[in-house]
């Protein structure tokens, strides 16, 4: 049931990216429930090729090849269980398996109901603040790209987004983005300012996420966590459901 519910609420979010005025997609089948995106940012973590449920033709592969490379752009290929055969057909085309996520998820209880006092938190505010704070928490240098803001943007007038922005002392410090699909929420762009980190502000952060999410009607949350992340969440109660290797022609996929 759990992975049932993480494969959705991803469909959802990647889904509401994708529809975006400031994407380019493309989509595949009657329904457009496999489908492929670029954001405009050139990191392969923001442009997605999403085919979750079954092997794809190889003539489909080299159109979502073809499609980023028009825009120049690199781009992730998350491999489903369901869809595994289609590894042979990728590795065809020179994608490989750089990294994979850690699908995981943990049920909410009432104890998730504790505010923090630590930090304060702002929702869907500032949202070129939260989107400069996500792009830094990430390791990145200072100036996120336009199409990265943009992207932000968008989704704080989307249905179902939930951008929160931790700070300290009037400061930003953390981000996370919390999406609700159905009976579940969803966890992105979880990330702490490099200066700010092994100082609680991850785990007060997580706890705003999962008590919102409580208040919002939800009862189970579930994430696509790194190797360097998985820890974490694994340390406060999220458990593993499943991995996705990510397949791209670049080396850089997280």
């Amino acid at each position: 049931m759990f992975v049932s519910k993480a494969v959705e609420n991803l469909r959802f979010t990647l889904g509401t990216m994708a529809a975006l005025k400031t994407s380019r997609s493309i989509y595949f089948g009657e329904e457009g429930k496999n489908f492929a995106f670029a954001t405009g940012t050139n990191a392969a973590s923001e442009n997605w090729a999403f085919f979750p449920s079954r092997a794809v033709e190889e003539k489909k592969v080299r159109q979502v090849c073809s499609f980023f490379e028009e825009l120049e752009l690199p781009f992730i290929w998350p491999l489903f269980p369901e869809a595994a055969e289609n590894r042979r057909i990728l590795e065809a085309t020179g994608m490989l398996a750089r990294g994979e996520l850690l699908v995981m998820a943990r049920e909410l209880s009432p104890e998730e109901n504790n505010a923090s006092t630590y930090l304060t938190f702002e929702v869907n505010k500032e949202t070129d603040t939260w989107a400069e704070t996500a792009w830094r928490a990430f390791d990145s240098p200072p100036g996120a790209p336009d199409s990265f803001v943009k992207l932000f943007r968008g989704l704080r007038d989307s249905d179902g987004f939930f951008l929160i922005l931790a700070k300290r002392d009037g400061l930003p410090v953390g981000t996370v983005m919390l999406t609700l699909s159905g009976g579940s929420a969803g966890l992105y762009y979880f990330g702490t300012l490099p200066e700010e980190r092994k100082k609680s502000v991850g785990d007060a952060t997580l706890r705003e996420a999962l008590r919102l999410a409580l208040e919002l009607g939800r009862n189970v949350v579930t994430l696509q966590a790194t190797p360097s992340g998985a820890p974490f969440y694994e340390s406060r109660g999220f458990k593993p459901l499943l991995k996705l290797p990510l397949c791209s022609f670049s080396e850089e996929v997280y």
